[in-house]
């Protein structure tokens, strides 16, 4: 019995030294990638949200698609909506699915929402969900809007059909710049919901110059002192109160602007693009361009994926 007992201990010994000469030496052999979980949220109040819905999230597919050939990741893609008193985000199916990250697409629906919405996106990045604000989402996630004029109360109702803006979710220290809309609005009376369709249309087929800075953190470290034309989308962030700063994490300048397109004016350049920060146990990237939905680059498609990368932790050597 023992001579079996030592003969089946040489073969397992034998055995161990084998196998690896028939196997590859990566572990990435026995590596199962992993899946990030993506919610698009949507806002069934937003128009923006409800004609171009189908556009986006084609548009969002193929940039995941790109990002699991060029990362070796895989995405599972949900589509989030929401009504006024109840939805996806209200009805807590962020922590119900094991989203990882949050992609608000842009659109005028961040700006007044209802506060159980908010609040669940809140808690969702505060418990280490990544959130990415793109275009007027980007607003939606920062403190606010400064340099608003007063006299746009009268013009938001009109255009969009709420009298004034809701508070935002207050992920970043930054605000959004309203000051380059003057030149584009002119006279706010004038203004009509066509003058708002062809800047719209206008935005479409903008592409504007996007600087990225060096920063500690390389989200976009390919792209170091490197300059993308991407199509536009919100006015630029601009740096939050100082006196916020000492109780809210730093801001990462991701890029700055170095020019503009139609529809907005020269008064964006050095003003933030994409800037990146952490809230609670969460990621938050803001966005004011659309790399995501810049046709025909695939490099901007890589900042997008990049940024989406980063909020959900999984970006590699970061």
């Amino acid at each position: 019995m023992n001579v079996r007992i030592k003969g089946v201990v040489c073969l397992l010994v034998v055995g161990l030294l084998i196998i690896p000469v028939f196997t590859p030496t990566s572990s990435a052999f026995f590596h199962k990638k992993r899946t990030i979980k993506v919610a698009v949220i949507m806002q069934r109040w937003d128009i923006l949200d409800v004609i171009s819905y189908p556009f986006i999230i084609s548009a969002y597919q193929k940039c995941l698609k790109e990002a699991e050939r060029w990362y070796g990741v895989k995405f599972q893609l949900y589509k989030f909506w929401d009504s006024w008193n109840r939805g996806d985000v209200q009805n807590g199916r962020l922590e119900k699915l094991g989203i990882d990250v949050i992609i608000a697409p842009g659109g005028f629906g961040g700006w007044h929402t209802p506060e159980r919405y908010r609040e669940e996106i809140k808690r969702f990045v505060r418990n280490g969900g990544g959130f990415y604000g793109i275009c007027g989402d980007s607003t939606f996630g920062s403190m606010g809007v400064k340099n608003l004029p007063k006299t746009y109360g009268h013009l938001i109702k009109r255009l969009l059909g709420f009298k004034q803006l809701s508070p935002m979710l207050g992920l970043a220290n930054v605000y959004t710049d309203a000051s380059v809309f003057k030149d584009m609005v002119g006279h706010p009376w004038r203004f009509t919901k066509l003058d708002l369709a062809v800047c719209l249309t206008q935005l479409v087929v903008s592409r504007a110059p996007v600087y990225f800075l060096r920063t500690s953190e390389p989200i976009q470290k390919p792209y170091f002192r490197k300059t993308l034309r991407m199509m536009l989308g919100n006015a630029p962030l601009v740096s939050g109160s100082k006196l916020k700063g000492f109780f809210m994490p730093d801001v990462i300048d991701v890029a700055v602007f170095l020019g503009s397109d139609k529809p907005y004016d020269k008064s964006m350049r050095w003003k933030k693009a994409i800037v990146a920060t952490t809230y609670g146990e969460g990621r938050v990237i803001l966005s004011a361009p659309h790399p995501e939905l810049t046709v025909g680059k695939d490099k901007a498609h890589d900042i997008f994926i990049r940024n989406l990368l980063w909020v959900a932790e999984a970006l590699p050597n970061t």
